[in-house]
């Protein structure tokens, strides 16, 4: 029952929150409703940004690299999952500079290279909405069921409707003020938990168990890198970590409304740098050694063993050292909340997405603002539902596999959305086609590669590259130029509070 009665008290805080948000804001515009008003402050920012990054799987995913491989995976998790925002941040304060009335990269898109190329990249940004979805759903579920042996099914599904029925009311402002509170809440239990588990294991029995792995063929966890921090296949998972993260980063749309969000370009570039790398980093690298080697070095294993799957690594440790006691209801807790924050992150930018690209543009053309709002507050909760039931069937998938494969699908979009913002050759027709390429070059490598160890880096890698090459190619042989100067006159269908720096 502490599963359920954990859920049901998040459940009712949550919605009282976003039954506040509602009430004190209600009746504002579209403006107010998915880009806050554009007048948040730093420390605000700053918070959400580390909290909505800080996915399930920052914790049990950079767990399974540290239990995969060794002592490597947390800091090649890190370094990978940080470099896309060092490509974002400039990105997005250059369409705020050239483009100062956008909310939604897809209005740029649309703008930049047409309508149907922006339907494209909507395609792939509500796509990244389901998956992120999916990937909190499967994190939550294998945490709760582990730990408390709720049903997977239940564990997974509640939370993603929890997230749905909170992000429809609040908006952007109450993910905000959910993230801010969140963040103290996280670093808190982070802060109390950690110390405890390393205090608890025996890191010397770690250590000979480690060696064991490096040195003995017939452990069935061998790996001759794991104590190795230069491993190889640990830095190839850091590329494929940071092409994974590079589509995850540039399609989310939460990401774009929290910057837009930001009082000021100053204040966005330190939110997100003080967010990413000095809040944020440490995290995989500490929870892939502790849970990840800990588990590796004491020889907890997945065929027979103590793990049902290599999912589990992070709350079979936290079991192990505090049995059914308040740490692991800590624990518990501190990944429920990475969930919901990250998910309500994503649904606010779909919901963005939903209110300003789709409905006005395609369903109702002489919309309301509220209209609009209504509209996109209803397909957070289509989305949210639906992807509550579709995430009840990937029980006992592991969340690492998944979100590597993620990769090969979103990686693709990224080179011609940067090209598109700072080349005026690159036409709409190169876009789209350096897009699918890019994309069947990856997944032809993953499925034709027969080795499981080197299929994955290839097929993510050319994801990523091979459009690069196309749109470089395509664009030397365009004679068209684009006239950036039509993003600066760009005026949006609602009301759009534009700071001085704006305009």
């Amino acid at each position: 029952m502490i599963g359920y009665v954990i859920m049901a008290v998040f459940a009712v805080v949550f919605l009282s929150v976003s039954a506040i948000v509602d009430k004190k804001y209600q009746g504002e515009g579209v403006d107010e409703f998915v880009a806050a008003g554009r007048k948040v402050p730093f420390g605000l920012v700053t918070a959400s940004v580390m909290v909505s990054w800080i996915w399930t799987i920052t914790v049990i995913g950079s767990a399974e690299t540290g239990y995969t491989f060794g002592v490597s995976g947390g800091i090649n998790y890190a370094w990978g999952a940080a470099v896309p925002f060092f490509v974002f941040i400039p990105l997005v304060i250059t369409l705020r500079k050239k483009m100062p009335g956008c909310t939604t990269f897809v209005e740029f898109i649309k703008i930049r290279y047409g309508e149907g190329t922006s339907r494209i990249f909507m395609t792939f940004a509500l796509a990244l909405t389901l998956y992120i979805l999916l990937s909190q759903g499967i994190g939550m579920g294998v945490v709760f069921s582990t730990l408390f042996n709720m049903p997977y099914k239940a564990a997974a599904a509640i939370p993603v409707v929890i997230i749905a029925l909170f992000t429809a009311r609040a908006g952007l402002k109450g993910s905000i003020i959910n993230d801010v509170i969140m963040f103290f809440i996280i670093a808190i239990i982070f802060i109390v938990t950690v110390p405890i588990v390393l205090k608890s294991i025996n890191m010397d029995d770690v250590y000979t168990g480690l060696v064991d792995v490096v040195q003995n063929t017939d452990n069935p966890m061998h790996n001759s890198e794991a104590l190795n921090m230069l491993s190889g296949t640990g830095f190839r998972y850091g590329i494929v970590s940071m092409v994974v993260c590079m589509g995850q980063v540039l399609l989310d749309q939460g990401y774009y409304s929290k910057a837009v969000a930001s009082v000021s370009t100053k204040s966005l570039l330190f939110a997100y740098i003080v967010g990413t790398v000095v809040a944020w980093l440490p995290v995989p690298i500490l929870c892939s050694t502790v849970f990840g080697t800990s588990a590796l070095g004491l020889g907890a294993t997945v065929a027979g063993g103590q793990l049902s799957s290599t999912s589990d690594v992070a709350p079979y440790i936290m079991q192990l050292v505090f049995g059914g006691g308040l740490g692991t209801v800590m624990f518990a807790l501190m990944i429920f909340m990475t969930g919901l924050t990250t998910g309500g992150d994503i649904l606010s930018g779909a919901q963005a997405i939903c209110t300003i690209d789709i409905y006005k543009k395609y369903i109702k053309k002489d919309a309301t603002e509220k209209q609009q709002t209504d509209f996109g507050r209803l397909m957070t909760l289509v989305i949210g539902f639906v992807m509550a039931l579709i995430v009840m069937f990937f029980e006992g998938k592991s969340i690492l596999k998944v979100d590597i494969f993620s990769g090969i699908l979103f990686a693709a979009p990224c080179a011609s959305f940067v090209a598109g913002l700072i080349w005026d050759k690159v036409s709409s027709k190169t876009a789209v086609i350096s897009i699918f390429v890019g994309m069947a070059a990856g997944l032809i490598a993953y499925f034709a590669i027969p080795d499981d160890n080197i299929n994955y880096f290839i097929g993510n890698v050319c994801s990523l590259i091979v459009p690069v090459f196309v749109i470089f190619i395509c664009s030397l042989f365009t004679k068209e130029k684009y006239d950036f100067s039509i993003m600066k006159k760009y005026v949006p269908e609602h009301i759009v509070n534009i700071n001085k720096e704006g305009r």
